[in-house]
């Protein structure tokens, strides 16, 4: 069974886990979800496993307040 890693590939997280994977000889495919999307029965199952606030990245650059004009 291979593994499969959802993220971006520019994501310091993300790069720390796949570098960890390779590593450990952990075989997975990477998933970029914001090329290739999340299907909302994923995102459901996710949330119900580990909370929405665990899902959401609250602490990424999306999140962060813009600046009024």
């Amino acid at each position: 069974m291979t593994a499969t890693l959802y993220g971006i590939p520019n994501c310091d997280t993300v790069k720390k886990a796949r570098a960890w994977m390779a590593a450990q000889g952990i075989a997975y495919t990477f998933h970029d979800y914001k090329k290739a999307g999340v299907t909302a029965d994923q995102l459901r199952q996710w949330c119900g496993v580990a909370g929405w606030e665990t899902v959401l990245n609250q602490a990424g650059t999306s999140m962060r307040p813009r600046p009024l004009r």
